[in-house]
């Protein structure tokens, strides 16, 4: 194996290790028999005909799974682990999973039995028709995981030439890289080849039952994905490629051009003619089998791996040549349908290969610290060369000896798997540092089919797309239907209360205070023995004290100090009695209504309350703030506060039964508890959650009423809105505590986009 090519250095590395990569895997449905699923794609999805995420590849059980294209393969895996959970939410049967492996387990007799996808589009359903009768409907169950490169713009841009224009310096690169790949791919083939068993039953129309029980990869050898042995095509040019693969079509060798199987796929031209003037702008690598021990199909560090290999061929000089590129192809054959415990063809050429790239690896290593080793992730692999059992198919045969085990050992995976999808079905799996309300948002999108992408983590802003029409939304709610003017409005308390009661809606109330000593001494002022203590402009109930009872000096000012913490202004009014309820106001109409209880544990007569909360905060619905339905009840100086009240501390054994609240406002966000009361409010008050809301110009509104039976018609003695806000944390209405779940996430996005045809059908049961 010669030197590093000339044109790129050493140094090139690092922009290059920015090139992007996007994943796509295939999946069978099953039942939990091992049967291949006969229900439909899930109808709760966004139609096929423009899902981005969520496709069917040959059959309607074969799911296909898509990422976007990221620098990160931490971002890769973060979003196959969302898209996987989605997938399995909206599936039409409980009782189905995703099969693990790249081969089938279990054909079945009746081929009829198998259904091509039933897709929209006839001439896309007529394609897959041909491919049943032509190649057999066994080898269109086979699935894996293509891996889409595309080199870092800026590097291509430096390294053009000006004597080549741009289109032919990208399809000189690309070309080349191509050639590289099909030329030295068999090592991957050696390496991450997993599917040494097959069907008993499956046989191909061109090749027949295969000639063995085990071998590497059934999926890449002449059993896999092959065209006819005459179908040749040539890659020392791509003027030659698009020549020979023209003239197959042409002369009925291959009906369309897509249906050539090949392990690389040039992007961008459809036809493939449209190359030479648009360019190739990215290539597809389609012979990675699936890797069984992966959750998601592939490891995280065999993305980086993969990377690296592609990367590597850019530095190698150009094979050049048809004969090489036939020498690799023979290659991988060899490789593919070797024993899984046989050493590598060229012990020589993969050890070579492996040196180069950790002569890269160690380049990169050095300048990313707080990454995982590359240079360990290639020692692993070198390891393999010697050691065929530590190979992935070597990993499955030792796994699982025989194979009339093979089934079995797939469904024992897949069954392990779902556990996974499963887990906190509340959050989007792979988004988790987002706030709850934004995540459900983007599952949604993710269901619907709208494209995203999270602009800020920390600030939880996303942007949404659909066909060309772009929105940005920050925090679930804040979107361009509202206007920041509404946002102040909402925020600060004292001008709620007045633009509220202008318009005749009830408010509580109370003064202000901007100055803590003129507070403390007001306290011999105020008429009424109950109050709430609050910041001006707050949110998530931070820095709220309420007094059901005339509290002492010393307990009044620790409340100020509380609310002073979290703002210069703070309000002291009346506590209005009654249950307290959050109206979801979106677009005029009341969409959601929440009854929310204050952070409470019921007494069993042996635990004190300090050991009630942490039993208490198992609850697996709770979590860190904003990151749960429910948040963790803290034992801080508020909740120290409302128990000496009660006359009770944290060592305190309340009696069996005995409620005991630690909070005396009801927010969720400090430990409280939410129960759905949508169609137990009464109509009066949804109609004056509408009017606080258009009052303060809100389109997204979350409007707290407190009143004293929210089952009786509304008057003007019997309730008061005491609070509005612009981020209502809609969470609390798509995970109640207790009741109906209701999917306002949903709500949001079909104002954002009307034009999209959300599913009225369909399972979810996220």
């Amino acid at each position: 194996m010669e030197q590093f090519d000339s044109l790129f250095k050493i140094e090139d590395i690092f922009a290059l290790w920015l090139s992007t990569v996007g994943l796509e895997r295939e999946t069978m449905r099953i039942t939990e028999d091992g049967d291949l699923a006969t229900t439909p794609h899930p109808k709760a999805l966004g139609n096929r005909s423009f899902h981005p995420y969520i496709q069917t590849d040959f059959a309607e059980s074969q799911l296909e799974f898509i990422t976007p294209p990221y620098e990160s393969s931490e971002t890769l895996i973060n979003w196959l682990s969302g898209i996987h959970q989605v997938a399995y939410q909206v599936m039409e049967s409980d009782n189905e999973y995703f099969w693990p492996l790249s081969t089938p387990a279990y054909v079945p007799e009746d081929r009829d039995s198998i259904k091509v996808a039933q897709l929209d589009n006839e001439v896309e359903r007529g394609y897959r028709t041909h491919l049943a009768a032509y190649y057999g409907k066994d080898v269109q169950l086979i699935s894996g995981i293509h891996y889409n490169f595309q080199i870092n713009p800026e590097v291509l841009k430096r390294k053009q030439p000006e004597s080549m224009d741009r289109v032919s310096f990208m399809n000189a690169i690309y070309s080349k890289l191509g050639r590289n790949y099909l030329r030295y791919r068999w090592i991957l083939t050696y390496l991450m080849g997993a599917s040494p068993y097959i069907a008993d039953n499956y046989a191909t129309e061109l090749y027949g039952k295969p000639h063995k029980r085990m071998m590497r990869s059934f999926r890449q050898s002449r059993y896999g994905y092959q065209n006819k042995a005459d179908v040749y095509v040539r890659y020392d040019s791509l003027e030659h490629f698009i020549e020979d693969l023209e003239q197959a079509v042409a002369s009925g060798q291959l009906s369309v051009e897509k249906e050539l199987y090949r392990d690389v796929r040039f992007r961008r031209g459809n036809p493939y003619r449209e190359l030479l003037q648009k360019g190739v702008s990215y290539l597809e690598f389609r012979n990675i089998d699936l890797n069984p021990f992966a959750t998601y199909g592939i490891e995280q560090g065999d993305i980086d791996f993969i990377k690296l290999f592609i990367i590597t061929l850019l530095y190698l000089p150009d094979v050049e040549t048809n004969e090489a590129v036939d020498k690799g192809n023979t290659y991988n054959f060899q490789t593919a349908e070797a024993d899984p415990t046989d050493l590598p063809i060229d012990m020589d050429e993969i050890r070579q290969f492996l040196g180069k790239m950790k002569t890269l690896a160690t380049t990169l290593d050095r300048n990313r610290p707080q990454k995982a080793s590359l240079i360990n992730l290639i020692e692993s692999k070198e390891a393999m060369i010697d050691r065929p059992d530590l190979t992935l198919a070597g990993r499955i045969i030792e796994a699982c000896p025989s194979p009339s085990d093979f089934l079995a050992f797939g469904i024992d995976l897949a069954k392990d798997y779902r556990e996974l999808y499963q887990d906190k079905p509340y959050l989007l799996h792979g988004f988790e540092q987002l706030e709850l309300s934004t995540q459900d948002v983007l599952k949604e999108a993710l269901i619907a089919g709208i494209e995203f992408d999270v602009v800020d983590t920390t600030g939880n802003l996303i942007r949404l797309e659909h066909d060309d029409h772009v929105e940005f939304v920050k925090s679930a709610n804040m979107t361009s239907h509202d206007t920041l003017i509404s946002y102040y409005l909402m925020e600060d308390k004292v001008v709620t209360k007045k633009l509220l009661a202008d318009v005749g809606v009830r408010v509580p109330a109370g003064v202000s205070f901007k100055n803590p000593d003129e507070a403390k001494a007001y306290f011999p002022q105020i008429e009424y023995s109950a109050f709430v203590i609050k910041p001006k402009d707050t949110n998530f109930g931070l820095g709220i004290t309420i007094f059901t009872e005339r509290p002492s000096q010393s307990a009044y000012d620790e409340a100020l100090k509380l609310a002073f913490a979290e703002d210069d202004t703070v309000l002291v009014e009346e506590f209005v009695q009654g249950t307290e309820l959050r109206f979801y106001v979106q677009d005029g109409s009341t969409r959601a209504v929440v009854e929310r209880q204050p952070a409470q544990v019921v007494g069993d007569g042996k635990h004190s309350i300090s050991e009630l909360i942490d039993i208490e905060n198992t609850n697996p619905l709770r979590g860190e703030r904003h990151l749960a339905p429910l948040t963790y009840i803290e034992k801080g100086s508020a909740e120290r506060l409302q128990l000496s009240e009660q006359n009770l501390d944290f060592d305190s054994i309340p009696a069996e039964g005995e409620i005991v609240y630690l909070r005396r406002n009801s927010n969720i966000s400090t430990g409280g508890v939410s129960i759905d009361r949508t169609d137990a409010a009464h109509s009066s008050y949804h109609r004056i959650a509408e009017h606080s809301a258009e009052a303060l110009g809100a389109n997204f509104c979350g409007v707290d009423i407190i009143l004293t039976d929210y089952s009786q018609e509304a008057r003007f003695d019997n309730y008061a809105v005491i609070e509005a806000n612009f981020n209502p944390m809609i969470t609390l209405h798509r995970h109640p505590g207790r009741g109906q779940a209701h999917r306002v996430g949903r709500d949001v996005l079909k104002q954002l986009f009307p034009e999209v045809a959300f599913s009225t059908e369909g399972h979810f049961i996220g």
